[in-house]
């Protein structure tokens, strides 16, 4: 592998975060003796520089196809890079203490591509597996009614119970049958024909609605309270929205004025 000097050397001091840092003791490979050098781990490089504050480094150990494994030696928590080439360089170092060589082992033995690629295919595994069990849950799950269908049930629904009370009360009395029968002008919501005092309501005419094709009608809209209006409370008068709007719209106003007065 060729590396560009000068481009390792950047990104060994550029401002990116690394992955860890340290100081390890290093064998050296011509002298046999341990050296403190201050290491950087930059994704799958291994960087180690003289001392902490240094611009360079010493030298870069590319983590791909290597093992990290404890090893024997004279200095105490020591450890081992090897790779599979029978020619290649043996990398021992050796940290302060059993949690800073667990450490560093750890991370070494993380910092390859080939972990990275074992760790995706494991995960794509378990994603097909749940995405297999969540299709055959899927399949096995009922499925819903049509929006159109639980419209036609719950029109069937108030259809029967309208005309079954309208029976009983026709049987009753005739009196409220006098009371059910609507004049002319009678008002209208969401399809359904309102009685004069707002008690109940006798028909559930059909409510067209443009973008519904399948000719569904809509839920009839429960019953008004006896005596309820549309009327204001406050302002009487008022049952149209521009009225109100603008009663409202007059209230502002002269509250406005007050507050500038007082101001």
């Amino acid at each position: 592998m060729k590396l560009n000097e000068r481009s390792v050397a950047h990104y060994a001091t550029c401002d990116s975060p690394p992955d860890k840092t340290g100081f390890l003791f290093k064998k050296g490979e011509r002298n046999t003796a341990y050296h403190r050098r201050w290491f950087v781990l930059k994704g799958n490089m291994l960087f180690y520089f003289e001392e902490r504050d240094a611009r360079e480094p010493v030298g870069v150990i590319v983590l791909e196809g290597c093992t990290v494994e404890l090893c024997e030696s004279a200095e105490e928590f020591a450890f081992a890079v090897k790779f599979d080439c029978a020619k290649a360089r043996v990398y021992k170092m050796a940290a302060d203490g059993q949690a800073a060589m667990e450490s560093w082992v750890k991370a070494l033995s993380r910092a390859s591509f080939d972990y990275m690629r074992l760790v995706v295919k494991e995960l794509e595994r378990q994603l097909e597996e749940i995405q297999e069990a969540g299709g055959a849950g899927l399949q096995a799950r009922p499925k819903p009614s049509r929006p159109n269908q639980v419209a036609r049930s719950r029109s069937g629904a108030s259809t029967s119970s309208l005309s079954s009370s309208s029976s009983s009360s026709s049987s009753a009395s005739k009196g409220l049958q006098d009371e059910l029968q609507l004049p002319s002008d009678r008002s209208k919501e969401n399809g359904v024909a309102w009685s004069v005092d707002g008690a109940s309501c006798v028909a559930w005419e059909a409510c067209a609605d443009p973008g519904n094709s399948h000719g569904a009608r809509a839920p009839p809209v429960p019953p008004r309270r006896r005596g309820a209006s549309l009327e204001s409370p406050v302002s009487p008068g008022t049952g149209c929205f521009s009225k109100l709007h603008d009663w409202y719209g007059l209230e502002v106003a002269e509250l406005r004025t007050q507050w500038l007065q007082s101001q």
